[in-house]
């Protein structure tokens, strides 16, 4: 097992520890985007919290919780976790302590910075970090949540945990119920995995999370979002969302946040209606479907499997239909642990060790019976140019491009082909049956200006 997926697992298998079912769990969603991938194995699963476009960030709660603080560090506070403060932080920092609780009682914010002034030394925060900056205290979901940063001039270290609703500063610092610490991030998300969200963003920026996720006549994935604020507080689980976040009209990230653990599907997988599909790549890919927020899949089907142009491993994809005609789909290359692909070109943070053996692509299409989905590239983390398509019945022929002109044509082999078209693709591919005849059309535009697509939607953060 290479060092990084080593790293990947670790931290997954503590990020999941506080959000099972437990007394007041408190899973905070804050991320360090060092790693722009997601890595599934067997330790990790059953309820991570992620965010698209980054690895998680480690949240462990303590093992045998005491109702005060002890000089012996809790485990993620054995080393000192500050980083350079950019100017985002600096614009957090000199905002206001924002939170009901805080403007309700301005001297809880005092001595929660008095508090936390207290435990500095047995969380082993950098005695560099001279002052303190409450940023947040909010009363929500039956909790009272906080976010501070001990910081100076030139580092900060975030931190943030929950205590039961009404809680002193004494209790919010007992990291009894869990914490997270770590970078100050220009967009921080957190909450209560079934409870409720909190969002914050420097001054001047906007969290916007999706009101409404439909698939549009483009095969892409069209966002209604809410108007947005620089601090959102809701009464609803912090799970499955999509979040845009803009400052000054520019928009600096999109992402996801959500569980990574899918529907697993049936003990014996179903056969497929074409192809002959690999029964262990169908379990693979029923195993690492990716749950999407807003898309709510009635029926899940295995529309084909084989071999393709280009690859030698197996693949099976899969339809999984919604209300609207339109669809999921979901594509699973090779055996093994799967790795979500989403990134539109080679990543060096994610080129380190040995190649997954197994891939998992997603798309989206406004018909079940006519879908095209990435292939992802054998020798990178990433998607390849080749463009697997799944025509209806009665057709025998692709024909795709990119307007009036020459057409590329590909035959079919038991109405299935591969288009070779570089990503971001822009292409219009009409099926045609043995007379010439249009049988159907299908309009592919993939996001621009984005590094990475997640079942037609670009994901991208740029805070530069």
């Amino acid at each position: 097992m290479s060092t990084l997926e080593e790293r990947l697992r670790e931290e997954m298998a503590r990020a999941v520890a506080p959000v099972r079912p437990e007394p007041d769990p408190y899973a905070r969603l804050l991320r360090r985007r060092r790693r722009r991938g997601w890595r599934w194995g067997s330790t990790a699963l059953a309820a991570a919290v992620v965010a698209a476009v980054l690895g998680a960030q480690a949240l462990v709660a303590p093992s045998n919780p005491s109702p005060n603080p002890t000089p012996e560090p809790p485990p993620y506070f054995r080393e000192s976790n500050d980083v350079a403060l950019d100017h985002w932080g600096r614009d957090i920092i000199a905002a206001s302590t924002r939170g009901n609780a805080a403007q309700a009682d301005p001297a809880l914010v005092e001595a929660l910075r008095q508090a936390l002034d207290r435990v500095r030394r047995s969380w082993a925060i950098n005695p560099a970090l001279d002052r303190i900056k409450v940023l947040y205290i909010v009363d929500v979901g039956g909790s009272r949540a906080y976010a501070a940063a001990y910081y100076n001039n030139e580092r900060v270290q975030f931190v943030a945990a929950a205590a039961p609703a009404g809680s002193g500063a004494d209790a919010l610092v007992s990291t009894d119920h869990g914490m997270q610490t770590g970078a100050l991030e220009p967009f921080t998300l957190g909450g209560d995995a079934g409870k409720y969200t909190i969002a914050m963003v420097p001054p001047g920026c906007l969290a916007a999370p999706s009101a409404a996720t439909k698939v549009g006549p483009d095969s892409s994935l069209q966002q209604t979002w809410a108007q947005g604020a620089a601090f959102v507080v809701e009464d609803r689980p912090a799970l499955q969302r999509w979040w845009k976040i803009s400052c000054d009209g520019v928009v600096r990230e999109v992402l996801v946040a959500g569980s990574l653990d899918g529907p697993h599907g049936p003990g014996t997988p179903p056969p497929a209606e074409r192809g002959h599909a690999d029964p262990e790549v169908v379990a693979q890919l029923l195993r690492y479907w990716p749950p999407l927020p807003g898309l709510d899949v009635r029926d899940r089907r295995i529309v084909w499997g084989g071999t393709v142009e280009g690859e030698s491993r197996s693949v099976a994809v899969g339809v999984g239909e919604l209300g609207d005609g339109s669809a999921v789909v979901v594509a699973a290359t090779g055996k093994g642990d799967g790795y979500l692909v989403t990134s539109v070109k080679p990543d060096t943070d994610l080129e380190q060790g040995a190649m997954p053996s197994a891939q998992v692509t997603t798309a989206v299409s406004p018909r079940s019976d006519f879908v095209a989905v990435r292939l992802p590239a054998e020798d990178h983390r990433s998607l390849s140019d080749r463009l697997l398509v799944l025509a209806p019945p009665g057709a025998v022929e692709l024909r795709a491009g990119s307007g009036p002109g020459a057409e590329t044509k590909v035959t079919l082999a038991d109405g299935v082909g591969v288009l070779h078209v570089p990503v971001p693709a822009k292409v219009i591919i009409r099926a045609v049956d043995a007379q010439g005849r249009t049988v159907a059309e299908l309009t592919v535009s993939e996001p621009r200006n984005t590094t990475q697509i997640l079942a037609g939607q670009g994901l991208m953060r740029n805070w530069d």
